[in-house]
C-alpha cells in the first residue's frame, strides 16, 4: 500500500588480493598500503570464519571499516554474491588456493533475507489519528449505553480545569466531603492541579 516504503541497498566491493611482500618487494607508501590491505582482508576473513561457525555468538564486525560496512552483506539481511577471480598459472598457485579456500568459507555463510519495508511516518500519524478518533467514538457509545454520559475524552478546556481546581479546593477545605473521580483522565487532571 502507499504507506509502506521498500528500501534496498547495493554494495559492490572489489577486494584487492593479498599482497605478498616477499613477491612484490614493495617499499615505502606501497608497502604501507599493502599492509593495510592485508590487515583488512585478515579482519574480513575473521568475520567470515565467525559467521560460518554456527556455534559462535560474537562476530567481530567492528574491527575494520570494511567489515563494518559489509555487515549486512556478510551476515545480515542481504543477498550476497562473491565472484572469486583466480589465475591458472603455476606461479600464482598459492594465491589461487588461498582465494578458493576463502570462497569455500564464504559459501558456508547463510543470510536470512527479508523484504525491507518501512512505514511512512506522516501516513502512520494520520492512520493513528484516525484510529484514536474511532476508539473515542466507540468509548463514547459504550459510555452512553452504560449510562455514563458525563465522561469526556477530549483534553480539558481552561473552564473545566478552573472548575476542577475549585472543586479540589472545596474538598481540601472541607466544604465537600467526597471528590468524585469519573475516569483515569479525570484523576490525571486532578493530580496536575
Amino acid at each position: 500500500s502507499a504507506d509502506r516504503v521498500l528500501s534496498s541497498k547495493l554494495n559492490l566491493v572489489d577486494l584487492a588480493g593479498s599482497e605478498r611482500v616477499s613477491k612484490t618487494h614493495s617499499t615505502g607508501a606501497i608497502l604501507r598500503e599493502a599492509m593495510y590491505i592485508n590487515k583488512s582482508l585478515s579482519f574480513l576473513e575473521q568475520c567470515v570464519n565467525a559467521l560460518a561457525d554456527r556455534g559462535r555468538d560474537h562476530v567481530p564486525f567492528r574491527q575494520s571499516k570494511l567489515t563494518h560496512v559489509l555487515k549486512d552483506s556478510l551476515g545480515g539481511n542481504c543477498k550476497t554474491t562473491m565472484i572469486a577471480n583466480i589465475w591458472g598459472e603455476a606461479a600464482q598457485l598459492e594465491e589461487t588456493i588461498s582465494t578458493l579456500s576463502f570462497a569455500t568459507r564464504m559459501m558456508r555463510v547463510r543470510n536470512e533475507v527479508q523484504v525491507n519495508v518501512k512505514m511512512d511516518p506522516s501516513l502512520l500519524v494520520k492512520k493513528y489519528e484516525q484510529e484514536i478518533k474511532e476508539l473515542k467514538q466507540e468509548l463514547a457509545m459504550h459510555d452512553a449505553l452504560s449510562g455514563r454520559n458525563r465522561v469526556q475524552y477530549d483534553p480539558y478546556s481552561e473552564e473545566q480545569r478552573y472548575a476542577l481546581s475549585q472543586t479540589i479546593r472545596q474538598y481540601l477545605t472541607g466544604e465537600v466531603e467526597e471528590l468524585e473521580l469519573l475516569n483515569v483522565r479525570h484523576v490525571r487532571e486532578t493530580y496536575q492541579q
